[in-house]
């Protein structure tokens, strides 16, 4: 019986050991300052060995982010966008499929969409 009760206080101490972490987890994170990518953006995207021109305007609350993207050469990656910012990582989707990940700047995005790499600048105000 003793036995059974230092299995149980064991237990007990690793699981809240467990939750501590993951708390402290989840406050890091909300404490990572996130990125502003609100406004209008422009630039291109590599496609085939041609620069494709992109427009992006995007919405963002928090860090749930809406917008359009159009882009020159393909209706299909042209459409509404929605997706999530963490950090200086934003993630887009168009309806039908993932568009991008990239890496936000103070006023510029790289990164690689589903049609290639992709260099954007945001526009003045």
């Amino acid at each position: 019986m003793k036995a059974t009760a230092i299995v149980l206080l064991a237990l007990s101490c690793i699981a809240a050991v467990g939750c501590a972490a993951t708390k402290e987890e989840q406050m890091a994170a909300a404490n990572t300052s996130t990125a502003n990518v609100a406004g209008l953006w422009s630039g291109y995207v590599q496609s085939s060995g041609t620069n494709v021109p992109v427009s992006l305007s995007l919405d963002q609350n928090g860090t749930n982010v809406t917008g359009n993207v159009t882009t020159g050469a393909d209706s299909e990656l042209s459409g509404p966008v929605k997706g999530t910012v963490q950090g200086e990582r934003l993630k887009l989707s168009l309806p039908t499929a993932t568009f991008s990940d990239l890496k936000v700047g103070r006023d510029t995005m790289t990164g690689v969409t589903s049609a290639g790499p992709i260099d954007l600048r945001r526009s003045p105000k």
